[in-house]
């Protein structure tokens, strides 16, 4: 009788019966029967009403999960029974029953029961219902196996494929172009996770990406705006909710929305901990406050990369604490039809552009065309492509009061590149010289103008003609050091490409002696013409010695250096000053002598070789190979070339380097030879048009230890600090009876007769002493 009443009660007990079966399967193999046949029972009772509570039944469902893996032969039909009974009823089914489904099948996923191909499929298709919890979970479900599928240089191959095309399949749906349909969140949440699946690196082929192409076309802003902002910035982690009840996303590019703890309110956190109890906790949430603040002023600053993710994978899609950078392809290399891409994207835009409430169709908002325009122009340049309508249509933007104007300039500099015809730019430049590059305009506005043009010059050279190149440089002299800075940019620029088109007392001493010798590279390069490169640019540097090397001296060091090295330019300030000292005839006269000088170098070396002519002509010159064709080059190789051809700039420009932003803050280099690099960087952004307006070049601030060195510092050589009543005590000395006096009570010094007297003066006298006064504070004392 007990033994009939315990079993009894294990039966009505799911959770000790989980426990028991786990324990030794074997022994309750019957209790596991006769649930399973309940389950086969409510199954078919619940199929008749598939749209009641069934908590029992969810019950069931959760404990025969949990023990199916101890009876893999009976428990066979389990997973494809409740995959039946999701694909046929999600949509009536009860909210917390479907959950609980759901939770089973991942459960029986993770034990390895089932397939993830068998199951993916009906996830995907269970992000149609109306459950946001259930779709957050399925997300982060299909991200994690996803990526445990490839883990390594192993690749689940098999299942990339068949998800990928039944992403391609969800996202060009006819019911996915509905704005308030359910296949319009299926394809939203589908393309979520193949952009987090990028962004983690397991999907980095072609085929993912151009899944995120074709949601680029979709009539639904939030599935658009998505996908753009994937290629703009593919590492970045999207930052939307996911809110069935809002119609657009914040379409702000990459600045669009703050995550969670970028939302932190340090004010009122700061203004909190002044005013509560200090406690230990208060103090941690404002020294949180406080690190996340300063991180997110140096990222705005440029001096911190983008911010890291859980994986510890950054923007640069290097692995945080990694040797070497991860695997990340650029997306937009990815694009099997980018010249098709980029002219769907421009005809949405135009059409936006130019809609009207009569004509019926719908028009985005400006925020919307801008990213547009952004992914437009990064395709033109990264591709070099031909959209000869793109060019004429940003015209209408190009006005300083414009809204995010900035951004205009920087896209159309991106849109740029050495095949773009100049006919094409010829027309935005000079609306931007107009416009921007005025004497009427703000410092700001003239400043952006130039460092347009100087952009979209560094990609286009033939774009700007000769007047106007040498009107633009006039401006370097002027009295404002941002538009003086973009000017020499400007001017720098074209001493390196193209200095004949510059008058010749701007050309600088390097740029003259290359076209008297005809050096290579000093003739500038045709529309559609290309130099080909013979090496690594700048590898016969790395043959010059270190300034770490112990066996050279100084001396030996500098000299080496001057015989490898070409005769740099003059500052832009040295030669200003040498055009008002000299005239053009002694200009002239200068260039002379230097063919001369050049002439007779070489008539010197001729007579110094001791053979005749015909043995130097016999003689077989000799030629050093270059480093990059007996070796590979490294990291720390290419690193050394950038830093010795940052060393060569200002070593021939006579300017000492600036301190590294280690020891105060500054960058390596000046801002106009930053600004001459754009064109090696291939973007550029609206901090780089703003120039020297977006984040002047301050010093940070001092740790507490600096604070107190410089304190100490100007202490040294004066008395030690202290009041006046300790210095006389350490003297020995009090004060005097007239200081005294002057901190007497009144009354002890009323019956004096300085005091009498001066109470009993005629008014003449008041009169007259009063004059003096005057005249003596009119004179300050003297």
């Amino acid at each position: 009788m007990g033994r009939k009443l315990r079993s009894t009660n294990l039966l009505s007990n799911l959770p000790q019966l989980q426990n028991l079966i786990k324990r030794d399967p074997r022994s309750y193999e019957e209790e596991f029967n006769q649930q399973l046949h309940h389950f086969e029972a409510s199954l078919a009772i619940f199929e008749l009403k598939p749209d009641e509570e069934a908590k029992e039944f969810g019950e069931i469902i959760n404990f025969l999960s949990q023990v199916a893996r101890c009876y893999p032969q009976k428990s066979a039909r389990f997973p494809g029974q409740l995959i039946e009974l999701l694909q046929k009823h999600y949509p009536v089914l009860n909210a917390e029953l479907r959950k609980a489904i759901v939770q089973a099948l991942i459960l029986l996923r993770n034990r390895g029961v089932i397939s993830n191909v068998t199951v993916m499929p009906l996830f995907f298709t269970l992000f149609r219902c109306r459950d946001k919890k259930l779709r957050s979970m399925l997300y982060s479900h299909i991200v994690n196996d996803v990526k445990v599928a490839n883990k390594g240089k192993h690749r689940d191959h098999k299942l990339n494929k068949s998800l990928q095309s039944f992403m391609y399949t969800m996202v060009t749906a006819a019911d996915a172009q509905d704005k308030h349909g359910e296949g319009a969140v299926a394809a939203k949440k589908s393309l979520d996770v193949c952009i987090e699946l990028y962004r983690k690196n397991v999907w980095t082929d072609a085929k993912a990406v151009n899944v995120i192409v074709q949601a680029c076309f979709s009539p639904i802003n939030k599935i658009m705006v998505t996908a753009v902002q994937f290629f703009l910035n593919p590492m970045k982690k999207s930052e939307e909710g996911d809110e069935e009840d809002e119609d657009e996303p914040s379409a702000n590019g990459e600045s669009a929305g703050k995550t969670k703890k970028n939302r932190v309110n340090f004010m009122m956190i700061q203004h909190q901990s002044n005013i509560n109890r200090k406690t230990k906790y208060r103090t941690r949430v404002l020294d949180k406050a406080t690190r996340i603040r300063k991180r997110e002023q140096a990222r705005r600053d440029g001096q911190l990369p983008d911010e890291e993710d859980e994986d510890g994978i950054v923007s640069g899609g290097k692995k945080k604490g990694s040797s070497g950078p991860a695997v990340n392809f650029d997306a937009l290399s990815l694009v099997h039809d980018p010249q098709g891409f980029a002219e769907k994207l421009f005809a949405r835009v135009h059409r936006s552009a130019t809609a009207t409430k009569r004509g019926g169709s719908t028009a985005d908002r400006f925020e919307v065309r801008l990213l547009l325009l952004k992914l437009i122009s990064r395709l033109i340049g990264h591709h070099q492509l031909q959209l000869m309508a793109f060019y004429p249509f940003l015209q209408r933007y190009l006005q300083p009061h414009q809204v995010d104007v900035t951004q205009i300039l920087a896209l159309l500099a991106n849109a740029s590149h050495a095949f773009t015809p100049p006919d094409a730019l010829q027309p935005l430049i000079r609306a931007v010289a107009d416009n921007f590059v005025s004497d009427h305009c703000a410092p700001e506005v003239m400043c952006a103008g130039l460092n347009t043009i100087r952009a979209i010059a560094a990609r286009q050279p033939l774009a700007v003609d000769t007047d106007l190149l040498n009107d633009l440089v006039m401006y370097r002299k002027h009295k404002d050091k941002g538009v003086m800075m973009a000017a020499r940019s400007l001017l720098v620029l074209y001493r390196q490409i193209n200095p004949e088109m510059l008058h010749r007392r701007d050309r600088g001493r390097e740029a003259t002696i290359g076209l008297i010798s005809g050096a290579p590279g000093s003739t500038p390069l045709g529309f559609g013409e290309v130099r080909a490169a013979e090496g690594v640019e700048g590898a016969e540097l790395l043959d010059l010695p270190s300034e770490d090397d112990d066996s050279m001296d100084e001396l030996e060091y500098e000299s080496a250096l001057e015989s490898d090295l070409e005769a740099s330019e003059v500052e832009v300030d040295e030669s200003d000053a040498e055009v008002d000292e000299t005239s053009d005839d002694e200009e002239e006269a200068e260039v002379d002598e230097l063919e001369l000088v050049s002439d007779g170098s070489e008539m010197s070396e001729e007579e110094a070789d001791g053979s005749g002519a015909s043995e130097v002509e016999d003689a077989e010159p000799v030629v050093k190979k270059r480093v990059d064709m007996m070796r590979f080059l490294t990291s720390e190789d290419f690193a050394r070339i950038e830093k010795l051809k940052r060393r060569q700039r200002q070593e021939g420009s006579g300017r000492q380097p600036k301190k590294s932003k280690t020891d105060d803050g500054y960058s390596d280099y000046s801002e106009a030879e930053a600004g001459s690099d754009d064109e090696q960087t291939g973007e550029v952004d609206d901090w780089a048009i703003l120039g020297d307006y977006h984040s002047r070049r301050r010093r940070r601030k001092a740790t507490y230890e600096e604070r107190m060195d410089s304190i100490r510092a100007g202490r040294e050589g004066r008395e030690k600090f202290s009041s006046n009543k300790a210095k006389r005590e350490k003297e020995g000395r009090s004060l005097s009876n007239r200081e005294k006096r002057k901190t007497k009570d009144f009354r002890m010094i009323s019956h004096k007769r300085s005091v009498v007297t001066k109470g009993k003066r005629k008014l003449s006298q008041k009169r007259r002493e009063l004059r003096q006064h005057i005249t003596k504070q009119k004179k300050k004392g003297f």
